[in-house]
């Protein structure tokens, strides 16, 4: 099957966001390092990606250990709905109007869902912003006592 044969739809506005609870950070470990221990399990969340240069592990910022080099906090945002692959748009419909709002953004995609991040101190602003285009965001109990949208 070529790229012009596979059959793809358009994905639509105002997918249903769920922020989870509590701060992820990018950890640099050096290239070709196994997946350390305290990634495995980790909740919401755990990623890791290789390349020639370094591994890179995306965990909870209270299992990475102290002497990692890190970069965060991030909040995610999970897309509820399953998204399929083939969808095109699915990204760029999310990530928009962030853009436009001058809100950093990074993402990670997952085989049933794709993951938002967003820098912690600008969880509210984001909230707002996916709010005002139509996105639902559901927001848990614990983060809107913490001071979060």
């Amino acid at each position: 099957m070529t790229h012009d044969q596979i059959p793809t739809a358009v994905a639509r506005e105002g997918w249903t966001l769920r922020l989870h609870p509590g701060e992820l950070v990018f950890a640099r470990l050096e290239p070709g390092s196994d997946l350390p221990e305290w990634a495995r399990d980790a909740r919401p969340l755990s990623s890791i990606a290789w390349n020639e240069s370094e591994t890179s592990v995306l965990a909870p910022v209270d299992v990475v250990p102290g002497d990692v080099d890190r970069f965060g906090p991030w909040r995610a945002f999970e897309v509820e709905e399953h998204v399929d692959f083939l969808l095109t748009g699915v990204l760029h419909g999310i990530i928009s109007p962030l853009a436009a709002s001058h809100l950093a953004v990074t993402t990670v995609s997952t085989y049933r869902t794709d993951w938002i991040l967003v820098p912690a101190e600008q969880v509210d602003q984001a909230v707002n912003v996916w709010r005002y285009h139509g996105y639902q965001v559901t927001v848990p109990q614990v983060a809107t006592e913490m001071g979060t949208a």
